[in-house]
């Protein structure tokens, strides 16, 4: 007799023998939903065990890391966390990362499935985006995903974030008054860059890189006319295939961008926004906004 959970590429036709039939199906699928099954199981941060049915030998993951808190002086709004997704052998406990609170995000992890929390101040890991820069510093570089798919490198202080799997943080802009650049997108979006420089008009902080999961917005100081934080990027929910927004800045503290299951919050007058669920970075504020939590979907 034919196994009936056998193996497949995402996206190929797969044996629904073993699924039960209390769950819905959902009407969207994405390219990395695998067609055939079911989502069985949502994991969120702090859970740890996972119980799976007898006779389930494989399952397919979709592992999505803590996004990176968002910067203050130094640093600009956080990368996203990574997004990885496979089939690995069922096993009965899973590691799910909480969003960074002016740190990097945690990994989350199920078998051999693994992604990387976002970053802050350094380089992205396992897919994740890195953060972006403020004052001179440069942006960070994204790190390239469980799959092995190229992250956007680095990039000096006033350009761009480079596109990637992981998107490269944006540099900070320091020369004059202007909009500092926004962070590289990706499958997971690197963080926008901090404008603080000292000549006279509005700045305004870096947008958030978009993708499926997005960094945060940067923030703007020392304008002589107003300050305008950097929104959040934009994401995508895997499951429905609709958009997640990034939240809105608030005093020119960056928004936190979107998450893979979840919209960005909106910063306050004083802290940067909080990233959304499933791995949104922070915004960059006078005080970081924390990343949002990761998740883990588990289908059979």
């Amino acid at each position: 007799m034919a196994n009936p959970n056998r193996r497949g590429q995402a996206g190929s036709p797969v044996s629904t023998g073993m699924q039960g039939d209390s769950v819905t199906p959902f009407a969207n699928t994405h390219f990395i939903l695998p067609y055939g099954l079911r989502l069985q199981q949502t994991k969120n941060a702090g859970d740890t065990s996972v119980t799976i049915p007898a006779g389930i030998t494989f399952v397919y993951a979709i592992a999505v890391g803590g996004g990176g808190g968002g910067g203050t002086a130094n640093n600009g709004g956080g990368g996203a966390g990574g997004v990885a997704w496979g089939w690995t052998l069922a096993t009965s406990s899973c590691v799910v990362g909480v969003g960074g609170n002016a740190t990097a995000g945690g990994y989350t992890r199920y078998g051999n499935v693994i992604a990387g929390g976002g970053s802050l101040a350094a380089s992205g890991v396992l897919g994740s985006g890195g953060s972006g820069g403020a004052v001179t510093t440069t942006g960070q570089a994204g790190g390239t995903n469980y799959w092995g798919i190229p992250a956007g490198a680095s990039t000096t202080a006033g350009l761009i974030g480079n596109n990637g799997s992981g998107g490269g943080g944006a540099g900070g802009l320091t020369a004059s008054v202007g909009t500092a650049p926004k962070g590289g997108d990706g499958i997971s979006g690197g963080g926008g860059g901090g404008s603080s420089a000292t000549g006279t008009g509005t700045n305004v902080g870096g947008a958030g890189g978009n993708g499926l999961v997005a960094g945060g917005g940067g923030r703007a100081l020392n304008g002589s006319v107003a300050n305008t934080g950097g929104v959040g990027g934009n994401g995508i929910n895997i499951l429905t295939g609709a958009q997640t927004t990034g939240g809105a800045q608030n005093n020119g503290n960056g928004g936190g961008g979107a998450g893979i299951a979840g919209n960005g919050n909106a910063a306050t007058s004083t802290t940067g926004g909080t990233g959304g669920l499933g791995g949104g970075g922070g915004g960059q504020g006078a005080t970081s906004g924390t990343g949002g939590a990761g998740i883990l979907y588990l289908f059979y």
